[in-house]
């Protein structure tokens, strides 16, 4: 199925069956920072989906905070990433149990990418080739945070695990009542969101699609691969009625005020490790 017939097919609101009023237990495992992806971690009965994944030198981080949830990686049972970035598809191959759910057209775009970078082309062939709309001004905040060097550095393609475990949302059916996959593309052209049915409200996985609460954090993250789609995708992100989990930052309620941490990250606020 093509992902404009998908995206037809799967609007705002109707993947993944009817609301439900509570169901899943939301725990932040990983909090959202500049240079560290949220990861989500939702319970329901034998069920552990856990929302991106981090870099890979993020590996302990998350391990641990699975470890204050009470969970080992053995027991997820599903991840699902909400783009293939390096930062969300890092530990990916942490979890031999579980099924990972994306978009085959993310996957097939930012691969090439990672390939591209660690075959040798130069930053404006990368970029020009996968970001055709990246101004000069973007270009140089890239070449300040490094971005070509982080490629290099951390792309491994066994940081995505078995393929064989990988389940494309353009084609294979969503199996969790009470999440639905919300089509965002523009950051990436395959984002996806996650709308969560949570025990004690209703919350939205947004990931880059907003990666941060507000916009004084605006040139820390990539460029838009293609900005109408992300201006549009943002709309409906900030449309959303409840708590919006950024991929880049802690949760918060539309309205503007802050939402309760939800209970890993709550309970052991100012842990260190």
């Amino acid at each position: 199925m093509g992902d404009g017939a998908w995206q037809e097919r799967n609007g705002w609101h109707h993947v993944g069956g009817p609301r439900r009023t509570g169901g899943w237990k939301v725990e932040i495992v990983m909090a959202g920072l500049p240079l560290q992806s949220c990861s989500a971690l939702l319970t329901r009965g034998s069920e552990r989906v856990l929302v991106d994944t981090g870099f890979s030198s993020h590996d302990s981080v998350l391990r641990d905070g699975l470890e204050r949830a009470g969970v080992t990686p053995e027991q997820i049972t599903a991840v699902v990433n909400t783009h293939f970035h390096l930062d969300h598809i890092g530990c990916n191959a942490m979890f031999p149990a579980a099924m990972v759910y994306g978009s085959r057209r993310d996957y097939e775009w930012a691969v090439p990418i990672y390939e591209s970078v660690c075959g040798g082309e130069t930053r404006r062939e990368v970029f020009r080739t996968f970001y055709p709309e990246v101004t000069d001004d973007e270009f140089e905040r890239m070449d300040q945070a490094r971005v070509l060097q982080l490629i290099r550095w951390l792309w491994d393609p066994a940081m995505l695990g078995e393929m064989g475990r990988y389940r494309w949302i353009e084609e294979a059916p969503w199996p969790f009542e009470g999440l639905r996959l919300i089509p965002t593309p523009g950051h990436t052209p395959g984002h996806v969101a996650l709308e969560v049915d949570g025990d004690d409200g209703t919350y939205l996985v947004a990931g880059d699609a907003r990666a941060f609460q507000d916009e004084a954090t605006v040139g820390l993250d990539m460029p838009p691969h293609n900005l109408a789609q992300y201006q549009e995708s943002r709309r409906r992100v900030d449309a959303f009625r409840g708590i919006i989990i950024p991929g880049h930052d802690e949760p918060f309620r539309h309205d503007g005020t802050e939402a309760p941490a939800p209970e890993a990250a709550r309970e052991h606020e100012g842990d260190s490790h």
